[in-house]
């Protein structure tokens, strides 16, 4: 059967698509004002600033400080639980 995207999922790429330039633009104003770090840029626009680490990788992700602070508790236990384990937040 033809599965067609949705109308809304198109208009989303397709304003994805016409905005991302100026999403760049806005960034590079926020590191001429000082308000991003220059030299991690390239993370705010999705490549990562370190090669992945070797072995068992946990992703954990905050929205807030509140909700990355609430991490370390788990963090703490799966780094005794799982010696070795990488945690990247």
């Amino acid at each position: 059967p033809d599965m067609k995207t949705p109308h809304s999922l198109a208009a989303y790429r397709f304003a994805t698509r016409i905005l991302e330039p100026l999403a760049v633009q806005a960034l590079k104003k926020r590191v001429r004002s000082g308000k991003e770090d220059r030299i991690r840029l390239g993370e705010r626009l999705g490549h990562a600033g370190q090669l992945r680490p070797q072995g068992r990788l946990v992703w954990l992700h905050g929205a807030s400080v509140g909700e990355s602070l609430s991490l370390i508790p788990l963090i703490n236990r799966l780094l005794d639980a799982r010696p070795g384990l990488q945690v990247l937040v």
